[in-house]
Parts: structure tokens; C-alpha cells; sequence
């Protein structure tokens, strides 16, 4: 099998997450992190298997070719010289171009090079008319070039990966999914026993079902490397990897917005989730067995919350903590809060994550409680 090589793009902070994810679902030899993504090596069952059962990544990109380029006429040459049949299905891409440090500093320029030499290229070669006949839609390439090296890599996701087709409710400041199943992994980390999984600010659920399909192949989606030449007479096969779920004996979700609560309970409706409507910050939340609790807190700006974000956030802390004293604790804040939530008495703390969620600074932390073996 015919090896090729990858770059998984992941949200910067989450390589290390992303990598134990790939080591458990689909492992390759010598992966390598590098901000905001991973390069590896592997072939085009591997990539099948990725796109089916990887949550944390965005996107992930094939290396197609790469080449020293200082001048506009060294770049149309490549370009119109390249064999595309492999790699192209529709007449007119879509470029993602990204400079740095390069002669070639006007990105406006470098793509119109870029559709002159293809143009070329497809007169000397012309393209199959499968694109008319099937409806396939445009590709994306992406170029970098840095210090002069020109990077090709042709997007064969598509629709970003945390676009599962799972849900289609959203609240008013929902998390990525891809961001709430690196959360959840890191939550889960070395737990060993059957917990009840609670979601007190559930908002549409987005951590209840990320966490009851971490495991499961998605398959309610296309992807872009299905309409590929490359992969031509190929199909996808949805395999369950034989891996535990998480360890999840009930998933409860609590919210205020009861409208929202009722339209997204049709989406869940296949999935063990309980949704109830509940201001978990003033009543106690109850469940069977053993609990950990994880949540995206409102902090004010698109949801509207009781006083000041700091008071608001620190007295929900401090009730989930003492009264409803879950075996682990894990929610997502805005950096610069960061010092509010400190050594909280009984608690330790097991994991803390520094990264940006739509531009904004946040940090991530997982409490567990002091008596856990």
C-alpha cells in the first residue's frame, strides 16, 4: 500500500490530546506535533479510518508536493507542469494561500499564477467530466510557502471534521464539538469504574453526546477525498473500532432554557441523554452512583447571566465543589479568570489546558477530588 503523507490540523493547545487520540484509534509510526498540527506518514485505509473515528482534529490535509520557488515563472511552470489527474476532481479549486518570508509576497498574484498554470495544465491534460456527471464540488488546495518552499496539500475532509451531522441545534455560544471531545477525553483520563456523566449548564449537549459517540465511527456525512481520483471506485467502510466507550452508566444534562432544552431532546432522542430543565447553581443536582461533572460556563457576553461573570461563575464553582462534590470537575474559562479558581478545598488539580476558543483566551481545567483512589 502506497504511502502518503498527512497534516492534521488541530486547534493549537490540543496536539498533545489529538496525538493520544490517534495513538488509540489509528496509530502510525513517528507522528511529529507541531503547532497546530500533526505530520505523519501512513496510507489511504488509514485515512478512511481518521476521518471516521478521529473528534479532535479539524481537518486533515494530504501532501500532494512540495518545491523551492522564487519567481513567478518557476511557479507557473510547476504548476503547469504537475500531473493533477491524480488529485483533481473539479475544474476550479478553491486556494487557501499562506506566505511568510518568501519573494513571492503578494498572495493575490500567487493565485492567479496558480489557475494560469492549471489552466494549462488541463489543456495539455484535460479532466475527467465526472464532476458534471456526479455534481462533485470544488476542492480546496492549500499552499504555504515559507523561506521560499512551497508547500501543496489538497483538503480531503471537506466540511470540518466537529461538523459530526449529529445535531443541528445549537445554543447562543456553543463549544466545538471537536474542542468538547478533546475535553472529555482529557476528563476521562484513567477513570476505571461506571459514572453518571452530568452537564450542568448543558446549553443544546454539545459534551453529553460527544462524549456517548467518542467512540463510535461518524457516519451521517460526506468527505471530500470521495470524490478523488486518487480514490475512484473506492468505498468507505464504517468499521467500529474495538475500543470500550467511555465508562458513561447515565448522561443528565441541566440547563435554563427550557425552549432549547425541548428542541434539541428530538436530535438526542437515540442516545441515552436525560435533559432537564433545572438552575443547577441554586439546586442540588441528584443522581444514581458515582458522578463527574463538566461544563462550558456562560460568561455573560452572549448569555445573559445574574450579576457580575466573576461572582456568578465563582458561586456556582463553589456549590458544585461542596454540595454536589462530583468524583471530577472540568469546565472551560476565560484566561484571565483563571486565578479565581485555585485550590479548592477537598479537590486537586488533575489537568489545566491554556487555549484560544474563537479567539478567546481560555483555560481548561479538570478538579478531582481528594479521596479518589
Amino acid at each position: 500500500m502506497e504511502s502518503l503523507k498527512f497534516f492534521i490540523i488541530v486547534p493549537p493547545g490540543l496536539e498533545a490530546l489529538a496525538l493520544k487520540e490517534i495513538d488509540l484509534k489509528c496509530p502510525v509510526t513517528n507522528p511529529t506535533i507541531i503547532k497546530g498540527g500533526i505530520e505523519l506518514t501512513a496510507d489511504l485505509p488509514w485515512m478512511e479510518t481518521a476521518h471516521l473515528n478521529l473528534k479532535i482534529p479539524t481537518r486533515i490535509l494530504l501532501r500532494i508536493t512540495e518545491f523551492k520557488v522564487r519567481d513567478f515563472p518557476k511557479l507557473y511552470a510547476k504548476v503547469a507542469g504537475f500531473s493533477w489527474n491524480r488529485y483533481l476532481s473539479h475544474p476550479e479549486p478553491t486556494w487557501e494561500i499562506k506566505c511568510a518570508r518568501s519573494r513571492l509576497g503578494h498572495t493575490g498574484r500567487i493565485e492567479e499564477t496558480l489557475k494560469e498554470g492549471l489552466a494549462e495544465a488541463m489543456r495539455k491534460q484535460p479532466l475527467s467530466r465526472d464532476f458534471e456527471k456526479k455534481s462533485f464540488p470544488p476542492q480546496t488546495f492549500y499552499v504555504r510557502i515559507i523561506d521560499d518552499l512551497l508547500t501543496l496539500s489538497l483538503d480531503v475532509t471537506g466540511e470540518s471534521l466537529y461538523k459530526r451531522g449529529l445535531q443541528k441545534i445549537k445554543g447562543e455560544a456553543p463549544l466545538r464539538e471537536n474542542f468538547a471531545a478533546a475535553f472529555l477525553s482529557e476528563l476521562f483520563s484513567g477513570i476505571d469504574r461506571e459514572v453518571t456523566l452530568v452537564d450542568p449548564m448543558c446549553g443544546s449537549g454539545t459534551f453529553l453526546t460527544e462524549a456517548l459517540t467518542y467512540h463510535r465511527p461518524l457516519h451521517l456525512r460526506p468527505f471530500a477525498f470521495e470524490s478523488a481520483p486518487f480514490y475512484k471506485g473506492r468505498l468507505v467502510r464504517k468499521v467500529q473500532l474495538d475500543l470500550p466507550p467511555f465508562p458513561i452508566k447515565e448522561a443528565v444534562g441541566f440547563d435554563v432554557n427550557e425552549e432549547l432544552l425541548a428542541k434539541v431532546a428530538p436530535e438526542v432522542r437515540e442516545l441515552p441523554v436525560s435533559l432537564k430543565f433545572a438552575d443547577t447553581t441554586k439546586t442540588r443536582i441528584s443522581v444514581d452512583g458515582e458522578m463527574v461533572m463538566i461544563c462550558n460556563p456562560p460568561y455573560g457576553e452572549r448569555i445573559k447571566i445574574d450579576g457580575k461573570k466573576g461572582s456568578f461563575l465563582r458561586a456556582a464553582w463553589e456549590k458544585y465543589l461542596t454540595v454536589d462534590a462530583p468524583l471530577r470537575f472540568a469546565w472551560v474559562l476565560p484566561k484571565d479568570m483563571a486565578d479565581l479558581f485555585s485550590d479548592p478545598e477537598g479537590y486537586r488539580l488533575r489537568s489545566k489546558i491554556d487555549l484560544r476558543n474563537g479567539g478567546l483566551a481560555v483555560t481548561f481545567f479538570v478538579w478531582e477530588r481528594a479521596d479518589a483512589p
